[in-house]
């Protein structure tokens, strides 16, 4: 069975570039001009899979998060959804990603509020494993 907070730290070595696990992210990124990259153990959803077996999706979700103007925007998204793409079928903590997902892009309220670019892709890493329980 794998942990998900285990997954989270190796979602941010792979990542690299300064990225952190963080568990209650919140920023203002008054005075901040580089990108702030965090990884937040977002969930596991359990089921059985066959009749000894359990399925896990350990959700893991990736933020982007730098001040901006709107011309900024359109490499931020791709920056974003790059990295869901990277991490498909990658194994990472001992699970395979299986699902990479950005809905929405990224926040709007914050782009307008902040000057602040917040995306997130939420990925989903698969874990077959028997029940010992």
């Amino acid at each position: 069975m794998a942990d998900i907070i285990d997954l989270a730290e190796g979602v941010a070595a792979e990542i690299g570039d300064g990225a952190e696990v963080m568990f209650a992210p919140e920023f203002d990124l008054k005075g901040i001009k580089e990108k702030r990259i965090v990884v937040v153990p977002a969930g596991i959803e359990t089921k059985p899979n066959a009749r000894d077996y359990l399925e896990d999706r350990l959700k893991v979700q990736v933020g982007l998060l730098k001040k901006c103007t709107e011309d900024d925007i359109p490499a931020l998204v791709r920056e974003i959804v790059s990295t869901g793409r990277r991490f498909l079928h990658k194994w990472v903590a001992g699970v395979r990603c299986v699902k990479a997902e950005c809905n929405p892009l990224y926040s709007p309220e914050h782009l307008r509020e902040r000057r602040q670019f917040t995306g997130v892709v939420e990925l989903t890493f698969l874990s077959v494993h028997r029940n010992e329980e």
